[in-house]
């Protein structure tokens, strides 16, 4: 069970941040600015495939390229993953490569993009006089439960994606070196 808090709570310190850079630097600091200048306004947003456009690129690819880097081989875990003493492993042992993060950061977070699909199409919830929460949001909230579920159902604790991509979230308390004994730090 203190593996499922770790794995939860290192998630949800990682969200805050990629969150923090894609709303507070993105959005706030520099797009504030520029926003009107480039034509970006409400009128520009109210189009679904204008404000899918903007989501993807100020909000989605920084969180994308956060989980792909940092729970790559060229860094040693997300901010959430070194709090709570967890490391992305590639079977093997070795981190996995950008393209098997890429694809791993892909399927885990499909359930958001698929939500934000939902919010977005076939017009903008943000501009509805009566907003209702649309299927492929509840889809997307669909596929977060199972993955979470899918923690669960094998005794080696591995969501869906880590077992599509060959990867694995080990606590670093209890990682060993592969054919050694020797616990690693």
């Amino acid at each position: 069970m203190k593996y499922l808090i770790r794995r939860t709570l290192a998630f949800l310190i990682d969200c805050i941040i990629g969150f923090g850079v894609a709303m507070l630097v993105s959005q706030w600091a520099i797009l504030a600015q520029f926003r009107e200048q480039w034509g970006w306004d409400d009128a520009w947003l109210k189009d679904a495939w204008h404000m899918e456009a903007y989501v993807l690129l100020i909000i989605s690819l920084p969180v994308w390229l956060y989980f792909t880097f940092f729970d790559s081989k060229l860094s040693k875990g997300t901010f959430g993953k070194r709090l709570m003493g967890l490391k992305l492993v590639k079977t093997g042992g070795h981190g996995p490569s950008l393209g098997t993060n890429f694809l791993r950061t892909a399927l885990k977070l499909a359930p958001w993009e698929i939500a934000h699909i939902g919010v977005i199409f076939p017009e903008p919830l943000y501009y509805m006089d009566d907003p209702q929460i649309r299927w492929t949001t509840w889809l997307g909230i669909a596929i977060m439960f199972i993955y979470f579920g899918s923690l669960f159902i094998r005794r080696r604790k591995k969501t869906v994606y880590d077992r599509w991509t060959g990867t694995a979230v080990k606590w670093k308390k209890f990682m060993t070196k592969p054919h050694s004994g020797k616990i690693l730090n």
